[in-house]
This record gives structure tokens, sequence and C-alpha cells, in this order.
């Protein structure tokens, strides 16, 4: 009877020590299927969240020539930029279309190009942003004005609102809502913040008037890619983040125009 009892007490333990083993091999191979376009090198070596405070403190645009209390200096509540690990942003599909439109974009262009011209803004060209299409996919577009024509275009991350990651858009112009605002936008002077160059954005209209109080502003950052991805990139709190090669790209634009270049981010549909 012993003889039998240790047999299967032996069973037991083979048993229990193979399931370990499976455990240990699915959740190896769960964390090698990440696809190759991620930089393993730029990923966090423990396990702890890494937090980025900024962007911080920048200077209005017009400064005066009394030296004023640091404690009166304007500073951005940009929060703290938590990382996300890439698998968590393949756990579902994100919403949205896969290719803007380019008939919807043409309307945008001309409206624009219309309130541009009544209100002393730059003629030639405009930035759009179509929050309809996946934030993987090119949804940042220069267009020229003058032929309605693409100069160039990229991808640009959206606001999370007050999740730790969405996989759809909320719209919001409210304070410490972290979400992007629809509207167009007058883009101001560029300062130095935490994100390195980076622009003013003001609201010119009832749902992104919000915007220089929430500290949204034109930036860049590095864990956005400048080429297509088929899974979301990083999100914000609010402000549209490019990569840091086609922000580049847009400050050659920006700092040679004439007059204020106008900024319209839209969602086919809304009301904007």
């Amino acid at each position: 009877m012993y003889l039998n009892y240790l047999k299967t007490l032996t069973g037991f333990a083979f048993m229990a020590l193979t399931a370990c083993t499976g455990v240990r091999t699915i959740s190896s191979a769960d964390t090698s299927s990440a696809p190759a376009l991620i930089n393993k090198q730029h990923l966090p070596v423990s396990n702890k969240k890494t937090s980025l405070t900024g962007p911080p403190e920048y200077n209005p645009d017009t400064v005066s020539k009394v030296n004023k209390p640091a404690s009166n200096k304007i500073i951005e509540k940009g929060g703290k930029y938590v990382f996300i690990p890439p698998s968590y942003t393949m756990l579902r599909p994100e919403k949205g279309i896969e290719k803007y439109s380019s008939e919807t974009l043409q309307q945008k262009a001309r409206k624009i190009k219309k309130f541009a011209a009544e209100n002393n803004y730059d003629t030639a060209v405009a930035f759009f942003i179509d929050m309809q299409v996946k934030s993987g996919k090119d949804r940042f577009f220069v267009v020229n004005l003058a032929n309605d024509s693409i100069i160039k275009k990229g991808l640009v991350a959206h606001g999370k609102g007050n999740e730790k990651f969405t996989f759809d858009r909320k719209f919001s112009n409210d304070e410490g809502s972290n979400c992007t605002s629809l509207g167009v936008y007058k883009i101001g002077k560029a300062y130095n913040g935490a994100f390195g160059l980076s622009y003013k954005l003001y609201g010119l209209n009832k749902t992104n008037n919000n915007a220089l109080k929430r500290y949204v502003v034109l930036h860049s950052m590095g864990s956005i890619p400048d080429t297509e991805s088929k899974y979301p990139i990083t999100q914000t709190e609010g402000c549209p983040a490019v990569a840091p090669v086609f922000l580049e790209e847009l400050a050659t634009i920006l700092d040679n125009a004439p007059k204020n270049v106008l900024l319209y981010i839209y969602y086919s549909g809304a009301v904007n």
C-alpha cells in the first residue's frame, strides 16, 4: 500500500513540475512575440514605471522688459508620461479608419484658406490633422493652400483622456481632461521645453479655446515613429505630438512663414 502511495506522490510532483515549466515557456514566448520594429534597447531594464515630467516652462509671446519674480513665470502642466509597454498597445485593435479622406481634406483646406485670408493668417500653407484616422497611420498633413496639394504627411499622437491608454478617441476642451480638442489653432512662437523644440498653440474656437490654459502645444516625442505602424502609437495629455524628424520639417515651414500658420484638428462627422 505504501509503495502505491509513493508512486502517486511521485506522479503529482512530476505533473506540477511540467506545468510550471509550461507556464514559463508560454510567458517567454509572449514576450518575444513583439514585432521587430520595436527597439528593445529603448525599453526600461526594470519593471518600474518610467516617468518623464514636462514640458515645464516657456516664455510668453511678449516678454516684459522688467524682470518678474520667478513665481509669476508661466509653467506648463505637461504632467507625467508613464511608460506603456508595447505589448499593452496590441491588446485589441484601435478604432478608426486606415486612410484619410482626400475629399474631406480638400473641403477643410478651402475653409481654412478663406478663414486665413479674412483674419490675416498665412494663406500659403496650413496644417491639418484628421482624427478619424488610426494613430499608426499618416494623419498629419501639411497642405499647399494654393493648389490643395499635400506637401508633407506624418504620424501624430492624440490625448489619452482619463485612461491609461485608449483604443478610441475622446475629445474635450476641459482642463484636466487629457483629451485632444477639435478646432482651428493659431501656431505661436517656438520655445525650448522638456521635450525640446515646441510651439505654443492658441485655440480659436469654443471647442479648443482652453488650449493655452491646458498647455497644449505642438512638440515631438522620441517614442513616436516617423513611418506608419499597424499598432497605435504613444498618447499624450492632449498635445499633438509628432516624431522628432517630422517636427524638424514642420519647424522649417513655421520659422520661415511670413504670418502665423493655422492648424486644423478635425474629426469627420463632428461639429468643428
